[in-house]
C-alpha cells in the first residue's frame, strides 16, 4: 500500500512539472496576444523617417495601393484603381520605371524576383517578364487556390494556406507538381493578407491570417516556428473550428457575438516582427525585437519625430525600414502635432498641389 502510494506522488509531481513548464522552452515559441490601452510615440521604435513620393507619370493614375514590395532594390506596387488591378514599377526614390504586365496578367495573385526577370502567379499560371513589364514566356498552367508563391532551390512553391490541395505544393520549371505539404487539417475559406518572407537563402516563413502557426520551410521541411496565443479568447481559427459544421448564417452570427483574435498583418525580417492584430473592432500592433525577444504592445502610434502621418505598414524592409502607403489627402488634410522636425510642412504643401501617393518609410532601431 505505501509503495502504491509512494508512487502515486511520483506520478502526481511529475504531471505538476510538465504541466507549469515555459512553453518557450521547446522550438515553436509562443507569441500572446494581449489588450493594450498603451500610446506610444513614434520615435521610441524609429530612429529616423523619410518620404519616397510615388510620381506617376503618363496614362497611369494612382489607385488604391493594395500592397508594396522591394525587389531588386526597387519598389513594386500593387493597385487597384477602376476596379482593375495593375503592377508599378518604380526606383528605389520613387521614379515611374513601368508598369509590368499590362493586359497580360488576369486576376494577379503575386509578383516575385526571377533570374533577372520577374515571375507572376496569375489565374493562368505563372508568367514571366522583363524588368521592363513586356511578357517574355508562360512558364506553366495551373489553376489552384492562392495568392502568395516563392521560389527556392530550383522549385516554385506556392501558398495555398487552408485551401486544397495542400498548404503548399512543389513544381518544377516545367510544371510537373512533385510534393504536397499537408500541416493542417483545416480547411477554410482564405481571407486577410498573407505573407510569404524569405530570411536567408532558401530559408521562408510562411503567414496565413486563417492560422495560429508561423511556418518555417528550409531544405524541403515545412515546420512550425511561431504560434499565437490567444488566451483567454480564441483565436479566428479556433472559433471558425467551433462553427463548422452550423449552417452560413448560424456562423455569421456566432462570429459576430463571440469576441476573437484577427491577425491582420505579419510583417518579419532578422531583427524584427510587425503584427498589426484586432479584438473585435479594436486594432493593436506587437512589436518584437528578435534579439532578445523584448515585445512591445502599443495601441496607437503618434508620429511625434515630425508630426505626421502614421497608418497600417504593409512591408518590411531587410533594412529594418517599415513602409507604410498614405494618399495625398492623408497628407494634406492631417493636422500637425508634437513635431520635431519641419519636414512635414513640406509633404503637406506637395500633397495640395499633387494626387501622387507618398510611402512613408520608417527606420526602426
Amino acid at each position: 500500500m505505501k509503495n502504491k502510494v509512494k508512487i502515486l506522488i511520483i506520478l502526481f509531481v511529475i504531471q505538476l512539472s510538465c504541466s507549469t513548464s515555459d512553453p518557450n522552452t521547446g522550438d515553436i515559441r509562443k507569441i500572446a496576444l494581449k489588450e493594450t490601452k498603451d500610446v506610444q510615440p513614434v520615435s521610441s521604435f524609429v530612429s529616423d523617417i523619410d518620404y519616397i513620393e510615388l510620381k506617376y507619370q503618363g496614362e497611369i493614375q494612382p489607385g488604391r495601393i493594395q500592397n508594396v514590395k522591394l525587389l531588386d532594390n526597387e519598389i513594386i506596387v500593387k493597385q487597384l484603381y477602376g476596379g482593375e488591378t495593375s503592377l508599378l514599377r518604380f526606383s528605389k526614390r520613387g521614379e515611374f520605371l513601368n508598369q509590368i504586365g499590362k493586359n497580360r496578367i488576369q486576376n494577379l495573385r503575386d509578383i516575385i524576383s526571377y533570374n533577372n526577370d520577374f515571375a507572376v502567379w496569375d489565374e493562368a499560371g505563372i508568367k514571366i517578364f522583363s524588368k521592363n513589364g513586356e511578357f517574355q514566356r508562360k512558364i506553366f498552367n495551373v489553376n489552384e487556390p492562392g495568392s502568395r508563391f516563392f521560389y527556392s532551390t530550383g522549385k516554385f512553391y506556392l501558398f495555398h494556406e487552408t485551401n486544397a490541395p495542400g498548404y503548399i505544393t512543389e513544381y518544377t520549371t516545367e510544371g510537373k507538381k512533385e510534393n504536397v505539404f499537408h500541416p493542417l487539417k483545416a480547411e477554410f475559406e482564405n481571407e486577410g493578407n498573407p505573407s510569404v518572407i524569405e530570411l536567408g537563402k532558401d530559408n521562408f516563413h510562411l503567414f496565413s491570417p486563417i492560422n495560429d502557426t508561423i511556418y518555417a520551410f528550409s531544405d524541403q521541411q515545412l515546420l512550425p516556428q511561431y504560434v499565437f496565443d490567444g488566451r483567454p479568447y480564441p483565436t479566428y481559427i479556433e472559433i471558425l473550428k467551433r462553427v463548422d459544421s452550423k449552417s452560413e448564417s448560424e456562423k455569421i452570427k456566432y462570429i459576430r457575438n463571440n469576441q476573437h483574435w484577427k491577425v491582420r498583418t505579419y510583417l518579419e525580417n532578422d531583427n524584427f516582427i510587425f503584427i498589426d492584430y484586432s479584438l473585435g473592432s479594436y486594432p493593436s500592433n506587437i512589436i518584437i525585437r528578435k534579439s532578445d525577444w523584448q515585445i512591445s504592445y502599443v495601441k496607437e502610434f503618434i508620429n511625434d519625430i515630425d508630426g505626421g502621418v502614421w497608418d497600417d505598414p504593409c512591408y518590411l524592409s531587410d533594412k529594418n525600414e517599415l513602409y507604410i502607403p498614405l494618399t495625398s489627402y492623408q497628407i494634406s488634410g492631417h493636422t500637425i502635432k508634437n513635431k520635431k522636425r519641419h519636414e512635414f510642412d513640406e509633404q503637406k504643401e506637395k500633397a495640395l498641389q499633387s494626387d501622387n501617393p507618398v510611402l512613408l518609410v520608417c527606420k526602426l532601431k
